[in-house]
């Protein structure tokens, strides 16, 4: 299935010329990189040049005047863009052996999947970035559902363009709009995914710090986070105390299941509770499960509770704790109290 690479570069001729020849070195899979060049450094002129002589690569290059931005760049490729998958890519990063074509293997395997990121951290710094790589190729598992995709590196599917569109203008020049790209494609019945055995090694912000520099990196970020608030409400913590008889009906914990995905869905971060194992029960990066068996259940689940609620920061409270017995409109309850919390985060940006 054939890729096209989206990549912005803006001046950062090291870092481009090591990510483009990383994916000379290390794509398995048919692909075009489109490079969008947001920069006016001729070293990175002539190298795109002398590869375009050479025929290295498939390879097309939009030149801009100036500097148009990461949204900008990234929908100016989705609009030259016709291959069944695209991929938005920092300029910053390097990729393993084999990682494109990892990724649209896993999106094919599953008609839910739209987006799909590669591992990102995990690597000890004393690690060579090729030898994490095959480390990782052994998971067990070959993917997790996340949270959001993280725009250093994203894999898409077409349909996923078709329904929603590409990234948002009101977030440009960057930051926040991977966020609100990943929340709309799972309010559109996409999955988003982490796959767990491809590593890409991301710089982080080589550019963008270089771009905006100084206290306008943070006006950014800041303004772009109060849209996106504004737009889907702020991400809650939320617990959920599993009773001992939602363990008697197989149906019971399925509903809850449902529940439980829907709010991490939702982008809200889901502690559950629970007095009997149920790993593999809920595999996503927001779902953290907290297994406290036998008697001392009840007074450990509600001393980590009371400490995490008496902290001086916000952040790390409970927005509700809810006790789960598996009846339907207990489970609808939740939903719809959840959803009211998060509605009312707006009133107050």
């Amino acid at each position: 299935m054939k890729c096209d690479v989206i990549l912005p570069v803006c001046d950062q001729y090291d870092y481009a010329k090591g990510c483009i020849e990383s994916m000379i070195a290390k794509t398995r899979t048919p692909y075009r990189i489109i490079v969008i060049n947001n920069g006016k450094d001729a070293r990175i002129k002539e190298y795109l040049e002398g590869l375009i002589r050479a025929g290295r690569c498939e390879i097309d290059v939009v030149s801009n005047t100036q500097n148009m931005g990461w949204v900008w760049a990234i929908n100016k490729g989705i609009e030259m863009s016709r291959a069944p998958y695209v991929c938005f890519q920092n300029d910053d990063t390097v990729v393993t052996e084999d990682w494109l074509g990892k990724m649209i293997r896993i999106a094919e395997g599953d008609s839910r999947i739209g987006i799909v990121n590669p591992r990102w951290e995990g690597k000890r710094p004393s690690e060579s970035i090729d030898d994490f790589a095959k480390e990782i190729e052994r998971s067990p598992r070959g993917y997790i559902e996340t949270d959001w995709a993280r725009g250093f590196c994203v894999v898409v599917k077409r349909e996923v363009l078709d329904k929603i569109g590409g990234l948002d203008d009101i977030y440009s020049p960057a930051y926040f709009d991977d966020v609100d790209f990943s929340v709309r494609a799972i309010e559109a019945g996409f999955l988003c995914v982490q796959a767990l055995h491809t590593y890409v090694h991301h710089y982080r912000n080589k550019t963008f710090f270089e771009v905006l520099r100084g206290p306008r990196w943070n006006e950014v970020h800041e303004r772009n986070k109060l849209i996106y608030f504004r737009r889907w409400g702020k991400p809650l913590r939320v617990a959920l105390i599993l009773k001992n008889g939602v363990f008697a009906h197989k149906a019971c914990l399925d509903d809850i299941e449902n529940l439980v995905f829907y709010l991490a869905r939702k982008q809200h971060r889901v502690y559950v509770y629970s007095p009997r194992n149920i790993d593999g029960r809920f595999l996503h990066t927001n779902i953290i499960t907290k297994v406290f068996p036998g008697v001392l259940f009840p007074i450990l689940t509600f001393l980590e509770i009371q400490k995490a609620n008496m902290s001086k920061k916000e952040a790390k409270r409970y927005a509700g704790v809810f006790c789960l017995s598996g009846q339907g409109d207990d489970l609808n309850a939740v939903r719809a109290g959840v959803d009211r919390i998060k509605d009312e985060t707006r009133k107050d940006i």
